[in-house]
């Protein structure tokens, strides 16, 4: 029994001493429990600035990487390697891309952004801008048209003739400018055309046609014919004048659209009407055309584009042949030649009021055996009967439908004189501008474009069934 007394007591004592044991260690704990997330918190806060400072080395090296190819590629442009040049710059607008899209755009990017969407869109744009507001009127004229008595006259003519109001003209003409490019231009035409005595160089046709016969300008009526070949068919088909030539004037004139103009046509038309003794009367006249086309049509007459000789559109018409000839092609019942298909149609009806003949040839290579020719007169007004031609030794090979009479066309080039013989539609292209070297390249150039697009002897049919149907209603 006292045994048995001295084991409970022994085992009472042990559990005491576990106990105690066991509270002391919970109170030696709970402080390095608190200690830890301080331990932790510590060891986040430099694994931060670790990796903080590895992105920025990351960062230099990538600026400092950008200044090197930035280098190499100035030494590449100074030695004229090319192709490293374009490699590198390749790499570095890459790296460019990468850096836009950790840093918004500055505003300077944006303004560049914007007028390269406005250069993007395309040159034949419709000027769409509404006439102004009738509401907006000046009382009285200012700006560089002040003191022109000429502009004054001008104005009181549309107010009486036409029922124009004096405050709106007085507001058109404020805001017209008179640059000093179209000054120069006005006064050179003032002149008139100077004959010089000095012996001309060879090659005149050679630089000229280098204006307009290059793989550029072929490719790029061949490009305007794919988008607009149901308008060219049906110009075609209702005029009788062959595509190839509608797409000559076009090209010549404005390279399809990418060259309307680059001078308003109100101050174009005001520089050459109001400041030019000898054919004032003629471009004031034009003016007037081209106010009252805008105001028929509902344009700002200070919004659209012209030549510094005030012609417009693609195929730069001047305002008063606008009212003759343009015609409404695609009809949306608007005139519209900043439009590919009102362009189009109007050339075909300029000439066939001009007496284009279909089928009619254009022009053929001549040649001569001798020099007795050259006492003969050439240029698109002349007119020579096959005998004679034949007797001075200039002949061709072929002569298409050229019967009877033909121009002599002679052409300078670096290695001599280059003979055409004219026929009645040579002298229909140059109604549309009096110069043989103008219609020879009219012509030169449709020649290029219809053997790249087939040539006469393929039908050059739409092939979208849109198109075909678009095609057939007009013959209907």
């Amino acid at each position: 029994m006292s045994i048995v007394r001295m084991l409970a007591g022994v085992s009472i004592c042990i559990a005491v001493v576990n106990l105690t044991s066991c509270s002391n260690t919970k109170e030696k704990t709970q402080p390095a429990v608190k200690a830890k997330p301080v331990k932790h918190h510590v060891k986040t806060d430099a694994k931060q600035k670790q990796e903080y400072a590895k992105l920025l080395e990351i960062w230099d090296k990538q600026a400092l990487e950008k200044s090197k190819i930035a280098k190499k590629i100035q030494l590449a442009k100074n030695k004229s390697n090319t192709s490293y040049a374009a490699t590198a710059a390749k790499k570095l607008s890459n790296e460019k891309v990468v850096y836009e899209k950790r840093r918004p755009p500055s505003q300077k990017q944006i303004v560049r952004k914007r007028a390269a969407k406005k250069q993007i869109a395309s040159s034949y744009r419709t000027p769409s801008h509404r006439a102004p507001n009738k509401n907006i009127q000046y009382a009285s004229l200012s700006g560089d048209y002040v003191s022109n008595q000429q502009t004054r006259r001008f104005i009181d003519k549309m107010v009486s003739k036409h029922g124009f109001d004096r405050g709106y003209l007085n507001y058109l003409f404020t805001n017209t400018e008179s640059t000093p490019f179209l000054k120069r231009m006005a006064a050179s035409d003032a002149r008139g055309p100077i004959k010089s005595n000095k012996k001309s160089r060879s090659g005149r046709w050679n630089r000229y046609r280098g204006n307009f016969l290059t793989e550029k300008t072929i490719s790029k009526g061949v490009q305007f014919w794919r988008e607009n070949r149901v308008a060219l068919q049906q110009a075609e088909q209702k005029y009788g004048v062959p595509q190839e030539y509608i797409l000559g004037i076009i090209g010549v004139e404005t390279r399809y659209g990418g060259n309307v103009g680059q001078n308003r046509a109100i101050d174009a038309l005001s520089a050459m009407g109001f400041n030019n003794a000898r054919r004032g009367k003629y471009f004031q006249s034009e003016l007037e055309s081209y106010l009252l086309m805008t105001r028929k049509e509902g344009l700002d007459p200070l919004k659209p584009m012209a030549s510094y000789a005030g012609a417009l559109g693609l195929c730069q018409f001047m305002p008063s042949n606008i009212k003759r000839y343009a015609v409404d092609h695609d009809r949306n019942g608007h005139i519209n030649l900043w439009t590919p298909k009102d362009a189009i149609g109007s050339v075909a009806n300029y000439f066939k009021k001009h007496g284009w003949k279909t089928g009619g040839t254009v022009a053929v290579r001549a040649s001569s055996k001798n020099s007795s020719y050259k006492s003969l007169r050439t240029g698109f007004k002349s007119s020579h009967s096959l005998n004679s031609l034949k007797s001075r030794g200039v002949s061709a090979d072929y002569l298409g439908d050229i019967s009877g009479k033909a121009s002599l066309i002679k052409l300078n080039t670096y290695s001599g004189d280059e003979l055409w013989l004219g026929g009645h539609n040579f002298y229909v292209i140059t109604r549309y501008n009096h110069s043989s070297h103008y219609a020879m390249a009219v012509h030169q150039l449709a020649e290029a474009i219809d053997a790249r697009i087939g040539g006469k002897s393929v039908i050059r049919q739409a092939s979208i069934d849109s198109d075909l149907d678009a095609y057939k209603a007009l013959l209907d």
